[in-house]
């Protein structure tokens, strides 16, 4: 799945982000490439999903999304309405093919496609209460998958999944956050061509509600991590 995408947990909130690139044909071999995929989507005033997969499929599906969590706040809530209209789609667009590849299948794979829907629940009374994240993939069939150890990744996931091992702490503040979702993206994009484009980036707070980062912004955050990278490097060249 040529994309990446992460949610990042922590005391004052949550932080997801996304590259921008699309390819087309065979991931084994060349592709081609658009950087202009929109993959995040600020869904209610407490939540985000984010698309990986097939880009285009992805796009459609969160218009219909869109319409049919209307009126949901809670991550929770939002994250059911979402893995019965996709597997209703799915069910309806692809009757006749397999969930997964499978070994002498004459049957057609369905399309891959994966949503990361992350925020906040909310009370009887409309007020956040705690984080959540959940995954959902096609060749899973849509099941919910509960991230609760602070941080999910979807696509590309190997570099970044170390860098995180190496570099999440729980108690990360937000501001903290944002840098760390930028910096596992584009060091991903240094090492793999599937992954690249501008960052996308959403913060969730409990005081804020979900913002998108502006461009510029991330723009600020991009070269202080390119400031950190050189320290790093500095380090192991110094007597």
């Amino acid at each position: 799945m040529s994309t990446l995408l992460v949610a990042l947990s922590g005391p004052e909130g949550m932080v997801v982000a996304s590259d921008s690139r699309g390819t087309f044909g065979d991931p084994r071999g060349v592709t081609a490439q658009n950087d202009s995929q929109k993959k995040l989507y600020v869904v209610s005033k407490y939540a985000a999903i984010l698309t990986a997969g097939a880009g285009e499929l992805g796009a459609s599906i969160m218009t219909e999304i869109q319409t049919a969590i209307r009126g949901l706040e809670g991550i929770t809530p939002i994250q059911q309405a979402v893995h019965t209209l996709v597997r209703q789609k799915y069910q309806q667009w692809f009757p006749q093919f397999a969930i997964q590849e499978l070994p002498n299948a004459s049957a057609p794979v369905r399309p891959d496609l994966a949503l990361l829907c992350g925020g906040f629940d909310v009370d009887s009374s409309g007020q956040p209460t705690q984080q959540q994240v959940f995954q959902l993939v096609s060749q899973m069939d849509f099941a919910p998958m509960l991230h609760n150890y602070g941080f999910a990744l979807c696509g590309i996931a190997q570099y970044a999944l170390y860098l995180l091992n190496r570099l999440y702490r729980r108690e990360a503040l937000v501001e903290q956050l944002k840098s760390l979702a930028a910096y596992v993206i584009t060091e991903t994009a240094s090492q793999d061509g599937k992954v690249g484009g501008p960052v996308q980036m959403a913060v969730i707070t409990k005081e804020a509600g979900c913002v998108q980062i502006l461009a510029s912004e991330l723009g600020e955050i991009l070269k202080k991590n390119e400031a950190r990278s050189e320290s790093l490097k500095d380090l192991f060249y110094k007597a």
